[in-house]
């Protein structure tokens, strides 16, 4: 059988289409990462505030033998703040880390998008391929079919012609 015209083209589409594969898991593992940051900044953003919760708790506690009063509040008042002021700086981090987060799953989509079309195209190319292989077969079984056909005319002109 006769090689298809187009297997050059066959064999570059699916390369492309394993490369717009390949992209997308990338974009897929910078999407994932991009998610866990958000959940680790999260995560430690309720850390802080349950520690300053805490805090606040224990500003009534009595201060250490020998430590005034006043200086006591003070201190743990100032503690208090500071936790306050990290969780800010923490949601702030939180919301540029969500803005990546969203830019990523973006590319992704375009990505995973991308993927598709080339799958898309490669299966109708194989499609094409695969309807030109039947047609191949199919005026190869109908040469075959002339020559049988040749072949039982001649016979028979010859035993037409031949002396019995």
């Amino acid at each position: 059988m006769k090689r298809y015209p187009l297997q050059t083209l066959v064999k570059l589409r699916a390369h492309r289409t394993a490369l717009a594969r390949t992209h997308m898991l990338e974009k897929q593992a910078a999407a994932r990462a991009c998610r866990e940051q958000c959940a680790r900044i999260e995560a430690g953003i309720q850390a802080l505030d349950e520690e300053r919760a805490s805090q606040r708790r224990q500003l009534l506690d009595p201060p250490p033998a020998g430590q005034p009063w006043a200086v006591a509040m003070e201190q743990r008042e100032a503690h208090v703040e500071l936790l306050g002021e990290r969780i800010v700086t923490e949601q702030a981090s939180l919301q540029k880390a969500n803005e990546r987060l969203r830019a990523a799953e973006q590319e992704l989509d375009q990505a995973r998008q991308a993927w598709v079309r080339a799958q898309a195209r490669e299966d109708a190319l194989a499609k094409r391929r695969d309807a030109w292989r039947g047609e191949q077969m199919a005026l190869e079984g109908r040469r075959e079919e002339e020559a049988a056909a040749d072949l039982v005319q001649a016979r028979a002109a010859r035993m037409m012609h031949e002396p019995g």
